[in-house]
């Protein structure tokens, strides 16, 4: 299992991850940048967003990479990445899938092939591993460190409501910054006017108590 930190991760994800590596008996392999997704704002001058998403490629792409590398360095030839995207994550799959071509490794995608869904994981960690899920998905349809400068309007202000700490820093440096993260909308805007139609969640996965015992 490998994992890059963005030292921004929810304090629930982190204890998840503790749990399902003693679980699975598996040690989690952690290659990470170092910097905290806030620091490496200020030293690359700018917010990231959708078309300049520079904190997943230098905090967890790179990262990876070199993880790569020391493999190749090591001998080891025949690497299998393994993704937990599910079967609505086309484009990630393609991506990813293409990376594995250009960097040396083969990407699996075992959601997709044995036709699991987003909630058939989710009641697998928590009915047969015991493990409860990460806070995050009882608000969000990803365990993304809360915040992500990805997020639509919908997610910004599940962000305001659940994590409203979080929300006031990221209003901040807009502010610092002078742009915002949305590109068409300020975190005030967001705020102010809300949504002009409801947004479903593509994935929510119910989180309660398990109902898979009998």
């Amino acid at each position: 299992m490998l994992f890059h930190d963005t030292k921004e991760e929810d304090a629930d994800t982190y204890r998840f991850l503790r749990e399902m590596e003693k679980a699975l008996d598996h040690p989690i392999t952690e290659r990470s940048d170092g910097r905290t997704l806030t620091e490496l704002c200020y030293d690359e001058g700018m917010i990231p967003n959708n078309r300049a998403p520079f904190c997943s490629r230098i905090l967890k792409g790179e990262p990876g990479y070199r993880f790569i590398q020391e493999l190749h360095i090591e001998g080891i030839t025949e690497i299998v990445k393994v993704y937990g995207f599910s079967a609505m994550e086309t484009e990630r799959i393609q991506r990813h899938t293409a990376l594995g071509w250009a960097q040396g490794f083969t990407a699996r995608f075992p959601m997709v092939e044995e036709k699991i869904t987003k909630q058939d994981a989710a009641d697998w960690c928590t009915c047969v591993m015991g493990i409860r899920l990460p806070e995050m998905y009882s608000w969000s349809d990803h365990a993304n460190c809360p915040g992500c400068f990805r997020g639509g309007k919908a997610y910004w202000l599940a962000v305001k409501e659940n994590k409203p700490e979080i929300f006031a820093q990221r209003k901040a440096m807009e502010a610092d910054f002078g742009h915002t993260i949305s590109g068409r909308y300020s975190l005030v805007q967001i705020e102010t006017e809300g949504l002009k139609r409801n947004v479903g969640r593509k994935e929510a996965i119910d989180i309660g108590p398990c109902e898979c015992g009998g």
